[in-house]
């Protein structure tokens, strides 16, 4: 009776973790509270066969990572997150495809058993050849000679009418070509300037950027190109541009309000569309 309690006991506690979401503070991830919690996350997941999807900051990834499989070689699946908070979420993994079952190998064919052994026959006496015949000599060749074919009449061929002499084209000068251009040189530290200024309240730019980097939150702050700092983030699209910049543990979204030379040394181009302001001192 016992025995049958604690397997009911272990089996809903295992479903019971299987199914839950554990929420972890900036403050419990920072200050190391969470690292045992982290550790025996891994370890579950790696000894029941679930997997862990996290989501945090993109510069946490490293650190979680680093934690959850110090419990055991579970598989993690990481996710960006805009806010300080950790949140750890087990989920089944996906089911692999059945694996087709082997043929069975075709039955080998019975033995053929050799025939028997047949008695060699004993050649027949051969009998000794007839007496050579000798042919007829042969009829008389009577050369028959060939008709020569007659000559084929000649064909006059009739006289040509004189040849008309061809117009001479008239010599038309050219203008002397135009003078090839010269290939256009590149500047690689050219200006790369970006007008940026808060989209209005219908424009589809706005609604794209807000969902993207803010939750599909509005951002109403904004900021000139003058008051950028060192660790900033810019995501630009076209005629805006998104600044995201960390304030202790907030994560701040603001737009750019004016001219900025995106191709300058105090910027580090992250992607696509992604700056990072690497020295405050900007040019505009």
């Amino acid at each position: 009776m016992k025995k049958v309690f604690f397997a009911l006991t272990a089996l809903l506690a295992s479903s019971a973790w299987a199914q839950q979401n554990i929420d972890i503070t900036a403050e419990q991830f920072n200050s190391g509270a969470a690292n045992a919690e982290l550790t025996t996350l891994g370890r579950q997941a790696a000894a029941s066969g679930k997997r862990l999807v996290v989501t945090a900051p993109q510069h946490w990834h490293a650190q979680i990572a680093a934690r959850i499989r110090a419990g055991g070689q579970a598989e993690i699946v990481m996710k960006d997150g805009f806010y300080e908070t950790l949140l750890v979420r087990v989920e089944d993994k996906a089911a692999e495809p059945a694996k087709p079952e082997p043929v069975a190998a075709a039955a080998k064919p019975a033995p053929v058993a050799a025939p028997a052994p047949t008695p060699t026959p004993r050649p027949a006496p051969v009998a000794e050849p007839p007496a050579a015949i000798e042919p007829p000599p042969p009829a008389p060749v009577v050369e028959v000679p060939v008709a020569e074919p007659e000559p084929a009449p000649e064909v006059v061929a009739p006289p040509q009418p004189p040849p008309v002499q061809a117009a001479v084209p008239a010599v038309v000068e050219e203008a002397p070509a135009a003078a090839a251009e010269a290939p256009v040189v590149v500047d690689p530290k050219a200006p790369v300037m970006l007008v940026a200024a808060e989209p209005g309240d219908t424009d589809p730019v706005r609604e794209s950027m807000e969902k993207r980097y803010n939750e599909g939150k509005r951002i109403s702050e904004r900021v000139q190109p003058g008051s950028l700092r060192e660790g900033d983030v810019i995501y630009t699209a076209a005629g805006a541009a998104v600044i995201v910049r960390r304030e202790n543990n907030r994560m701040i979204r603001m737009w750019l309000d004016g001219t900025l030379n995106l191709n300058q040394t105090g910027l580090s181009v992250e992607g696509g569309n992604k700056y990072l302001v690497v020295n405050r001192n900007l040019t505009r």
